[in-house]
């Protein structure tokens, strides 16, 4: 049943219960982008226009004692975490079962969607609801109170019957037309909280689902490894919603391949100009999905920052990551983006399976030929059903896996050539030398000819305008940046 035939059955109410979202993330561990989470607000806006009593929680922004009164008030309780927290989101079910075993429990987002039975065998959870939930989520919420027996035809559902049955529904199928997902319920959780702890204002947009490439390390049985999109009317829609509701600071672009189809990029910034948004803006991509024309446009339509999973800049690992391009296209790409006026972020692991000391040393080395702005490290972390996940299964600590993040200190997996001190050791090696040379007067003056040769090709767009701010011809209006995290280039 779709979104529109759950919301437009008058025949089957939905629940009058008080339902609870909450999303599962310690407080404290992404302070500096932290925003409100689109998974739960996603569902909210769908089941309140079912008629449903709902609310969310992060308890990023809450105090112990604000999620202890959502619990308490939850006739249905819905978790969502990523793996690394999954232990954290039973240890809640299992607290509000044993206050309260009526109240009604259910796990949902991308661990559910690839491990039922670590939920179900708790014990702590009535239901697991896997796949893309808009299109199931009310038809769940209308059959809920006549029993499990009455959900039994929801696509993705898994549950115990009374006699110890297990059921688990196939996943429902993917979500061709995105544009009739509403757009989230951003009301529903407190923006002030998040602008507080993060001063750029940060919002997330979804625009598209879905990756085709195979990087080992990635879980794509969510959204899939095809490429689906939003029509770009249905995208400049939201980020003008966004915009003149909250007027964010920074509006960063989550999909997981932002780039992906070109004519779309250009037809999104086509918009964003038309419609004379001045929004700062940024996103994730590859390094080989990217053009100078293209980043050209994406800068005059407002992106400033662009983030890299490059991983690596040694070919062995990237061969054993499967990221399917070579080193020096890494070079070129952070080159061009630097040519292009846009700061970037990359993003390494350190210990790919049977990596060496000298394919460490190689990515240092060409980090300066790349010359990003940022570098972030992490360790190799192999998720549940991901292609890592199996083919090292011999080499990982399962138990670790859903108690670390990748920003963590300890890594699930084993490494053939180096201790878990060795690897962070190498983590902070890399970005300390890195960061030393980029604060040198010849990595400054490396940057210092990038801007003028950026000036001179921008001569009409930005160029007059930074030559008359120098010599205070007239004052030239900023945009709205953070000074930590986006310098000059």
């Amino acid at each position: 049943m779709s979104y529109e035939e759950s919301v437009a059955n008058s025949e089957a109410p939905a629940t009058k219960k008080k339902i609870v979202l909450m999303y599962v993330t310690p407080p404290g561990q992404d302070d500096f982008f932290i925003a409100m989470p689109l998974g739960i607000i996603y569902l909210s806006a769908i089941l309140r226009a079912a008629g449903c009593d709902v609310e969310c929680c992060d308890e990023r922004v809450c105090t112990a004692a604000e999620v202890d009164a959502y619990l308490d008030k939850a006739e249905i309780l819905g978790l969502s975490a990523l793996t690394p927290h999954v232990n954290r989101a039973i240890r809640y079910a299992e607290k509000v079962k044993q206050a309260r075993p009526e109240v009604i429990t259910i796990m949902g987002g991308p661990h559910a969607t690839v491990d039922v039975d670590t939920f179900l065998d708790c014990k702590a959870f009535d239901y697991v609801l896997g796949g893309e939930a808009e299109d199931t989520i009310v038809d769940w919420a209308r059959n809920v109170d006549a029993g499990k027996d009455a959900c039994s035809h929801i696509p993705g559902l898994a549950y115990d019957k009374a006699d110890g049955t297990r059921v688990s529904n196939p996943q429902p199928p993917l979500i061709k037309d995105l544009d009739r997902v509403p757009f989230p319920e951003w009301e529903a959780l407190p923006f002030d909280r998040y602008a507080g702890m993060n001063k750029e204002r940060l919002f997330y947009i979804f625009t598209s689902r879905g990756c085709p490439f195979r990087c080992v390390f990635c879980q794509k049985e969510l959204t899939g490894r095809g490429f689906r999109t939003r029509s770009v009317e249905n995208i400049l829609d939201e980020l003008q919603e966004i915009n003149d509701k909250y007027q964010p600071g920074n509006v960063l672009f989550i999909d997981e391949l932002f780039t992906c189809q070109k004519q779309r990029v250009y037809d999104i910034c086509e918009g964003i100009m038309k419609r004379g948004l001045k929004l700062n803006m940024s996103c994730e991509t590859r390094v080989d999905m990217i053009d100078y024309d293209m980043a050209r446009t994406m800068k005059k339509a407002g992106f400033n920052r662009m983030y890299f999973g490059v991983e690596s800049i040694a070919q062995r690992s990237l061969d054993t990551l499967i990221k399917d391009y070579k080193a020096e296209k890494v070079v070129e790409c952070l080159k061009m983006t630097r040519r292009a006026g846009i700061w970037s972020k990359v993003f390494l692991i350190v210990g790919t399976p049977e990596e060496t000391l000298e394919d460490l040393n190689e990515t240092a080395r060409q980090l300066k030929a790349c010359m990003p702005d940022r570098v972030r490290t992490s360790l190799f972390n192999p998720l549940t059903a991901t292609a890592s996940f199996e083919k090292y299964a011999d080499r990982i600590d399962p138990n670790l896996v859903r108690t670390e993040y990748v920003d963590s200190d300890r890594s699930p997996y084993m490494h053939e050539n180096f201790s878990n001190d060795e690897l962070n050791a190498e983590k902070r090696r890399i970005v300390e030398e890195y960061e030393a040379w980029y604060d040198s007067t010849p990595a400054k003056m490396r940057r210092f000819m990038y801007r003028i040769r950026y000036y001179i090709e921008n001569w009409d767009d930005e160029g007059k305008a930074r030559l008359a701010r120098a010599f205070k011809f007239g004052k030239v209006k900023q945009p709205v940046s953070s000074p930590t995290d986006f310098p000059e280039i």
